[in-house]
């Protein structure tokens, strides 16, 4: 999963179809409405740091991911910002954030609810008293359709991918096998690959339970995220 090819491809795909400055705008207004004097943010799950580019307008930020190929692409973006390669269950960055956030379902691909668990309190550690934490989930479980054949083609800077999967649900989980045509921007060299996916299907109940046991109750917010997957926010009490 996110490995250097898939990496490669990854700003291709998304930038063609996600509004990541509106993304982070709503970060931006959920964590400020919630701690006006917030002036630090970190970014767990940050990908190839897209959300960023754009939090670091208003944040000192901070970013880990799991995978070196997408670091390698957040570090390009982001110079001067420290991207660091670690678990979100376990990294440890020594010091608290005024929020943190976790976007586009990165906490779907953690193994299980006892993962799940280890990440909430693995965030709440890094997280201020009074901070925010900003989460946005996987399809929840109670949403979720059983699994579909999905197809797409994108466009960016003169790349396109096409793509093509069918999602089916595996033990508690979604899993796609999702096979990609990948052109360059001239046009004259198409390659192919496969990705292979595997995300958790939680109920919000045991969102809900995995952020209070770690400290920071939280609230489920329908409609913000990506594809309109909610988002999961709290404050950390005192």
């Amino acid at each position: 999963m996110y490995d250097a090819e898939f990496a490669d491809a990854y700003d291709a795909i998304y930038q063609a179809h996600k509004d990541y400055r509106a993304e982070a705008d709503v970060i931006r207004g959920l964590v400020l409405d919630r701690c006006p004097h917030a002036t630090t943010l970190l970014d767990l799950g940050c990908g190839t740091g897209s959300h960023l580019v754009h939090l670091a307008e208003q944040f000192d930020v901070v970013g880990v991911d799991l995978s070196a190929a997408m670091v390698e692409h957040a570090r390009a973006k982001l110079p001067d910002v420290p991207i660091h390669c670690g678990d979100m269950r376990d990294v440890a960055l020594d010091r608290e954030f005024d929020a943190v956030c976790s976007m586009y379902s990165s906490v779907g691909y953690l193994p299980g609810l006892a993962g799940l668990r280890a990440a909430a309190e693995n965030m709440v550690r890094h997280l201020s008293p009074k901070g925010v934490l900003v989460v946005e989930p996987w399809i929840l479980a109670e949403h979720w359709n059983g699994g579909e054949l999905v197809t797409a083609t994108f466009e960016h800077n003169g790349v396109v991918v096409s793509r093509m999967g069918r999602w089916k649900t595996v033990k508690a989980r979604s899993v796609v096998e999702m096979h990609y045509l990948v052109s360059d921007a001239e046009g004259d060299n198409i390659r192919y690959f496969t990705d292979r996916q595997s995300l958790g299907l939680y109920t919000k109940a045991e969102y809900e339970a995995a952020f209070a046991d770690a400290g920071c109750p939280v609230e489920y917010v329908e409609g913000g995220g990506h594809a309109a997957r909610g988002l999961f926010v709290g404050t950390r009490p005192l």
